[in-house]
């Protein structure tokens, strides 16, 4: 236990899925809720836990992961509380929380170059450009009912001004959050809302949170090191595929099904027992190319939703996941990781940029037929990459477009045909450019069908509560059950949902940190209002 509450009963918990909002949950019922590790059971479908928030690699290989993220310090409130109760491995005496506030505050961002135009030029983003009538859609944007936006796209709201998609303030925004012009409006506008105070910053990335090194090693390795000394019980190579319900209207949930390897397997819950379930993966069906190697694309049903729609089929009232898993054609979008043995690239960029290398953080090609946004973090990104090696980080949102360069869709390109794309997208000379691939290492493209799939247009009712009503011992975490006024794609969501279905479940008389109310800041207000007039 990390606290000191004591327990009544006897029940155990089952956590479906080892990604960050399980491991949180994990942690909150050591912490505040009295258990013991043993009671605590973690089903991964994996070999390893820590769900999106991967990261692997050596010099010899290259390094991966399949995503990156940001943070920020003003919001994120229920993760910055769980996880300053995790010490850090890195920063010994500080704990998870204390290392990434200590790390951003010396190594700040500010990008000089966050756009890019057709020719590798750097754009003017210090004006959004936006202009009186896109103005007038944000602001009535911003004033709107959720419930007048079901199922509504970013392009339906603001398709009568096609210059909103050629503005910086898209670009901007479609690069940092992931947004596509067939995106949930709901979605968009509560990143509006939520992320109010940064419209005074996102065109530089000033303010951006960043761990140490890579989330694995700097959140997910302290995280599981607490729970693992505190004896949780981590069950890998294990899918739970099926739940059975007792009779009736209510839901309570008697048992799982599982599969571990050839083997099907049943585990019977008790009475006092509750179960979480991390609704959908962003990761799920990723796969994976090489220098040589195209990743080409699975977009067969994944596991995670083959779960929830099996669940949802017996009660409806736990949501639709074919409204986020049945279109991988609008979900889909790849990441590129690229190794390098020397610093050629990072260096011509800092010379380029004006930025020294990390303090730039991310770069979108607004002229690329691939939409990509490149991210350049600082060394070392993973603690085992020495001095002479480099990591670039690319992520692309239009993946069936033909390459500006390579002429092909980006999922049927190599590895080394990616890099090419991002080496001739920039003013860089050709030796440079011959340098740059004379020094990879490792150059691994990975497809994601169904990353983008939280930000499908979708409306009331399409994503469960976190705790459904009448539910007696299920509760969900992850990107697709409903928080109101929170934003998914964000490490907070999955943190938040498990906190309060672990509170709710068990019937602790706690709070969870709520949503702040920044939008109502008159500082931040007036700051806005200056920002989109530029």
């Amino acid at each position: 236990m990390l606290g000191n509450y004591k327990r009544q009963d006897d029940g155990q918990f089952y956590f479906v899925g080892g990604g960050l909002g399980c491991l949180t949950g994990a942690a909150y019922l050591l912490r505040d809720c009295g258990f013991e590790g043993k009671d605590i059971h973690i089903i991964e479908a994996l070999p390893v836990a820590g769900g999106s928030n991967d990261a692997c690699g050596d010099p010899e290989h290259g390094w991966i992961c399949r995503g990156e993220r940001m943070f920020n310090k003003q919001t994120y409130e229920n993760f910055w509380d769980i996880m300053s109760s995790i010490p850090s491995l890195t920063n010994l005496g500080n704990s998870v929380t204390d290392d990434m506030f200590e790390f951003s505050s010396t190594k700040p961002c500010k990008a000089k170059a966050r756009l890019l135009d057709a020719d590798g030029e750097i754009i003017d983003s210090s004006s959004y450009g936006l202009n009186k009538q896109e103005l007038k859609l944000v602001l009535s944007l911003l004033k709107a009912d959720e419930n007048e936006l079901d199922d509504l796209t970013i392009e339906d709201w603001f398709g009568v001004s096609p210059h909103f998609f050629k503005t910086p303030f898209w670009y901007i925004y479609e690069g940092t959050f992931a947004f596509q012009p067939w995106s949930s409006v709901i979605e968009f506008k509560r990143y509006l809302t939520r992320f109010f105070h940064l419209i005074t910053r996102i065109n530089t990335a000033s303010g951006v949170t960043l761990t140490r090194h890579s989330q694995f090693e700097s959140i997910i390795t302290p995280l599981l090191k607490v729970l693992e000394d505190a004896g949780v019980d981590f069950v890998y190579n294990t899918v739970v595929t099926d739940m059975d319900f007792a009779d009736g209207d209510g839901i309570t949930v008697t048992g799982l099904h599982v599969v571990h390897g050839d083997k099907k397997d049943y585990i019977k819950l008790n009475e006092n027992d509750k179960v979480i379930v991390t609704l959908g993966c962003m990761t799920d069906n990723a796969t994976f190319g090489n220098a040589e190697k195209a990743a080409g694309i699975d977009d067969s049903y994944p596991m995670s939703a083959n779960l929830w729609k099996n669940i949802a089929a017996k009660k409806p009232v736990l949501g639709n996941p074919d409204k986020f898993f049945a279109h991988p054609d609008k979900s889909k979008w790849m990441t590129f990781n690229c190794t390098f043995h020397g610093n050629t690239f990072m260096d011509w960029m800092e010379k380029y940029t004006h930025n020294k290398t990390g303090e730039g953080l991310l770069t979108s090609f607004t002229g690329s037929p691939w939409h990509m946004e490149l991210r350049i973090p600082l060394p070392p990104y993973f603690e085992n990459q020495p001095e002479d090696y480099s990591f670039l980080w690319m992520c692309a949102f239009y993946t069936d477009e033909p390459g500006r360069f390579t002429g092909k869709p980006e999922y049927e390109c190599t590895g080394l045909e990616i890099l090419d794309e991002i080496l001739m997208s920039l003013p860089m000379d050709d030796d440079t450019r011959q340098k740059c691939r004379d020094e990879v290492v490792a150059a691994i493209p990975v497809m994601l069908p169904y990353t983008n799939a939280h930000f499908l247009a979708r409306s009331a009712g399409d994503r469960p509560d976190v705790v459904p009503e009448g539910s007696t011992n299920l509760g969900f975490t992850g990107q697709y059950c409903e928080i109101p006024e929170d934003c998914v794609f964000t490490e907070e969501y999955s943190v938040r949902a498990a906190r309060m279905a672990v509170y709710k479940l068990l019937g602790m008389k706690r709070d969870v940190c709520p949503v702040k109310p920044i939008q109502y800041d008159v500082r931040i207000i007036l700051a806005a209002l200056v920002s989109y007039l530029k």
